[in-house]
């Protein structure tokens, strides 16, 4: 069971500890791409701009975010959001840009194909979702007699 006292209990000795957050749950029709960019537009949004990192970072990502979500990336873009939000992370004077950098970071490490399919599939993209149902999609296998 998860609740704040088992998992405060343990600390950082543990590696389990429970602080402000949250979770999000997406069901197999959804777009991680679109949902990405949503994190990025609040994370931007929420920025106080006192510190460079986050205030560049968080509108760099967006604007990028912004491009693959509408068919106008190009795969060296999926490698410059890593970048970004790898110099964004432990840099800030608050834990706001180490949240915004993680779910970029997180996305791309989890659906890197889905980042790839809006960059090789520009118009297809602006029509439909590739979301997460193609990887339930069965693997074809060759029969052989």
């Amino acid at each position: 069971m998860m609740h704040y006292e088992g998992l405060s209990d343990g600390g950082f000795a543990t590696g389990s500890m429970m602080g402000s957050g949250g979770f999000i749950v997406l069901d197999e029709d959804q777009c991680i791409v679109k949902h990405t960019y949503t994190l990025a537009r609040f994370y931007r949004h929420e920025s106080c701009g006192q510190c460079s990192p986050c205030r560049e970072g968080t509108g760099w990502m967006e604007k990028i975010l912004w491009r693959l979500e509408n068919g106008q990336g190009k795969l060296s873009d999926i490698d410059l959001l890593v970048d970004i939000q790898s110099k964004i992370e432990g840099n800030t004077i608050c834990p706001l840009g180490d949240a915004a950098a993680w779910p970029v970071a997180a996305a791309i490490r989890h659906f890197r194909d889905e980042f790839e399919w809006h960059v090789n599939n520009p118009k297809e993209c602006l029509q439909r979702n590739y979301g997460l149902a193609h990887y339930a999609d069965p693997i074809h296998v060759p029969v052989t007699a």
